[in-house]
């Protein structure tokens, strides 16, 4: 699961973002605190009041998501996974891990990390709140410190549940995996309790929206799709993983690519390059004949015809630290698991320092259809010979 979201820090060079469902969730957790909960276990709050407590907590709740997260993307690091940024959601948040797992024991001690913070901050919490009544604080403030470690508790429980692609689900799989040896089907045994799961929670809301005609209901049906849909995800994932396991970045790579001068204009690039060649890409160099950059045949087209003439390769091309690069040897599935819509999809290969190719989501496309064919069909995949 990969959702977009909105950049809200930067944490120990994490980025860390925020989907809207939370912000929605956020906002709502505001007003119910402020509406509903601080009127009626603190009568006589006055209204500002209860809006700055309902908006303290929220955020204070915002921040223990990111701590649970942290904690997954710290615990990876530490493990030399490479962590990309994190992206909260409504019911947690997503560490993007920019690379495979390698072993089972890797993939539990990055699951288990996220829900050991987040006892820990209901543990916390629980302790203040007792801490803060008995030296007499005020009741809101006691009341934000027992609401906090409730929704902690709560966190808590849902992301322990063992279905995809919840924590409880990656611990699942890992368990499955070291017991089974085979990644695969601990992947799709995980996934389909995922999506049992996510089916209960739909079922449920249904029913509870119309025996008693209450919206919350519906919160439960979006919760389930959204796990639904991330659980086939996963399935998805794995199965290309799967189909590409073992295939060498040379096999799939388009060789020796076009290089274009980053200098030249737009509108020569389109000329010279663009209309000539049957390529989508073209790898940029600097004066010094290093490779520097990736521009593509869409930011060409985004650039106006009246402002072609003027702006240069080097003003819209992917800076070459945004794109992923291999050697020929290496694996797809490695290279695979660091391609991103901000490098346009695309990877470098280098032979040395020599460019020797380019991966594009069409020769990945490629060669998985030609390895869905012939599991299909029942026949082996071709063997790859040694490197030379």
């Amino acid at each position: 699961m990969n959702p977009q979201g909105f950049p809200i820090a930067r944490i120990a060079g994490i980025r860390v973002k925020a989907h809207w469902s939370v912000l929605l969730i956020c906002a709502l957790l505001a007003w119910g605190l402020a509406d509903g909960l601080v009127p009626a276990l603190a009568p006589g709050t006055p209204e500002v009041l209860s809006w700055v407590v309902g908006v303290a907590a929220s955020l204070l709740l915002l921040a223990s998501l990111t701590a649970h997260e942290l904690a997954h993307s710290v615990v990876a690091r530490r493990l030399g996974l490479p962590v990309g940024d994190i992206t909260l959601w409504v019911f947690g948040g997503v560490s993007h891990i920019r690379s495979d797992w390698a072993t089972a024991g890797n993939e539990v001690l990055v699951a288990v990390a996220g829900p050991a913070v987040t006892l820990v901050l209901a543990g916390v919490c629980f302790g203040a709140s007792l801490a803060l009544s008995a030296a007499g604080s005020p009741a809101l403030v006691v009341l934000a410190a027992q609401w906090l470690a409730g929704v902690n508790v709560l966190l808590l429980v849902f992301n322990l549940v063992p279905a995809f692609p919840l924590d409880g689900g990656r611990i699942l799989r890992g368990l499955l995996w070291a017991r089974r040896g085979d990644r695969s089907s601990a992947t799709m045994a995980a996934a389909r309790a995922g999506r049992v799961f996510a089916l209960l929670l739909i079922v449920l809301g249904i029913a509870d929206f119309f025996a008693t005609s209450d919206f919350s209901g519906i919160w439960l049906v979006f919760i389930g799709w959204f796990l639904d849909t991330a659980a086939r995800g996963e399935q998805r994932g794995e199965t290309v993983r799967h189909v590409l396991e073992g295939v060498p970045v040379r096999d799939v790579m388009s060789p020796n690519p076009i290089v274009v001068p980053s200098w030249i204009t737009v509108q020569l690039l389109l000329e010279q390059y663009a209309m000539r060649y049957p390529f989508t890409t073209f790898p940029t160099h600097g004066i010094d004949g290093k490779i520097n950059g990736l521009v593509t045949l869409l930011r060409m087209k985004r650039v106006s015809p009246r402002e072609r003439g003027n702006r240069r390769a080097s003003d819209i091309a992917i800076p070459i630290e945004q794109v992923p690069v291999a050697r020929p040897d290496d694996l797809l599935t490695d290279l695979f698991a660091r391609m991103s819509p901000q490098s346009a999809g695309r990877a470098l290969v280098f032979d040395g320092e020599q460019l020797v190719g380019i991966v594009s989501p069409s020769d990945v496309g490629r060669r998985l259809h030609l390895g869905m064919t012939q599991t299909r069909a029942g026949a082996p995949r071709p063997e790859i010979p040694p490197a030379a």
